[in-house]
């Protein structure tokens, strides 16, 4: 019942890519491994989100309840980091933590990285997430007139 419905990545554990076509949907569903139960110890899973030129990627996470611990998500042993780019080195737009619901993140561009971190001794529940390619809202600066002298 809690299928990703992307891609594994052979020779990963957790791995997985979605990519955007005429073959495949355009929305889904992505989990942390063994979601509901509790997630592994130690581990670390990518899911790459590749979109057609024209279009971005919108994800919500719709539960995430990782292990408890302050606010800040700065020195955190459990965490998401969603990357605005293909891979952990694109601009970070979101860092989640502790527990949360309905977060949604949209990509500028085609490519979406998200990165699912434990090394806690404790995990928790992990996360459920749905994903979405849409298209690009069609903005020009030729269509505003310039005022400027």
């Amino acid at each position: 019942m809690f299928q990703n419905d992307g891609q594994k990545l052979q020779g990963t554990l957790c791995d997985h890519q979605f990519i955007s076509s005429n073959y495949t949907p355009s929305y889904g569903r992505f989990y942390s491994p063994r979601y509901p139960s509790s997630y592994p110890k130690h581990i670390k899973c990518a899911y790459r989100f590749r979109a057609r030129s024209k279009e971005r990627i919108r994800v919500v996470f719709e539960e995430v309840t990782l292990q408890k611990g302050d606010v800040s998500c700065l020195n955190r042993a459990d965490l998401i980091k969603v990357h605005d780019g293909r891979s952990a080195h694109a601009p970070v737009i979101t860092v989640l933590c502790n527990e949360g619901a309905a977060l949604e993140v949209l990509s500028t561009g085609p490519d979406l990285y998200v990165e699912f971190l434990s090394n806690s001794d404790w995990p928790g529940q992990g996360f459920k997430a749905t994903f979405q390619f849409q298209p690009l809202e069609a903005t020009t600066t030729s269509d505003t007139p310039y005022t400027g002298k």
